[in-house]
């Protein structure tokens, strides 16, 4: 699994981890999204909007790199964009 870093984000193809300036500094938002009848559904995610996208959970980045990365061999890599 590739783990990619682009500015203060951290993106995995389920997750990605958003740190940003700010009160809700960091914020985790599920990736993997399921087309149903014209209406989206995030997978793993009970806190989506009336769209059926992830709203967002409060988490540290170290939470994240704990529970999401721990087990990843592969370095992080920095992307530009």
């Amino acid at each position: 699994m590739k783990v990619f870093q682009v500015g203060n984000a951290i993106i995995l193809p389920h997750v990605r981890h958003v740190t940003s300036k700010g009160r809700n500094s960091s914020m985790m938002f599920h990736s993997e999204v399921e087309r149903i009848g014209g209406r989206y559904l995030t997978l793993g995610c009970d806190k989506m909007d009336d769209s059926g996208f992830c709203l967002g959970h409060k988490m540290s980045r170290d939470e994240f790199l704990e529970k999401y990365c721990k087990e990843l061999e592969t370095e992080m890599t920095g992307v530009s964009v």
